[in-house]
């Protein structure tokens, strides 16, 4: 989509800044496939609790900041999703997705997925987590669902995708990385 441009620029620059990576949080979130037989596959989905920060209150992939104990970036995806869902994922089938800066919180997430052939049962952590929303994928493939989403870097407004499922906005790092998967070419 033409109105993502500018934002696609920023973003390929950003990635070639290598002390900006240097010097954010490292994250990690992990993309949950959920691919049941007889059943359209699904994504997972967090509404995360409201909170004084940055990220309070918004829909988000599982995962978070690594902790020193961890061994790399698929062992934080792993662990955290195990922490705020309680689900456990095999660390080596976690895939490679993307990276990105979140500036307001000086966070640098990187994004992996992993596809899951059964029904979850999850385990709240109600500390952190409001809500878990399985979301279709067909949703995030629709271009009717993907809406520009004003944001502000370095004192300009640009349009950053997004989506709104059953009211719930999905913007950020959440929203950029769906809309790689799903919107753009290799």
């Amino acid at each position: 989509m033409k109105e993502f441009e500018p934002f696609k620029q920023i973003y390929e620059q950003i990635l070639q800044k290598q002390e900006i990576k240097a010097n954010a949080k490292q994250a990690a979130v992990a993309v949950l496939f959920i691919e049941e037989d007889d059943q359209e596959p699904h994504l997972v989905l967090i509404e995360r609790n409201q909170y004084d920060g940055h990220h309070s209150g918004q829909m988000a992939l599982p995962g978070g900041k690594m902790d020193p104990t961890d061994q790399d970036l698929r062992e934080t995806a792993a662990r955290e999703v195990r922490e705020e869902i309680g689900i456990e994922i095999d660390v080596s089938s976690l895939d490679y997705i993307t990276e990105h800066w979140i500036h307001v919180s000086n966070y640098w997430i990187t994004a992996f997925s992993v596809r899951l052939n059964k029904k979850l049962s999850y385990d709240l952590n109600k500390r952190e987590i409001n809500r878990i929303f399985e979301i279709p994928v067909s949703f995030f493939q629709d271009p009717a669902n993907l809406q520009p989403f004003e944001v502000s870097y370095d004192g300009n407004k640009i349009l950053s995708p997004s989506f709104v499922y059953e009211g719930n906005l999905i913007w950020g790092a959440t929203a950029l990385i769906l809309y790689q998967l799903f919107h753009t070419e290799d």
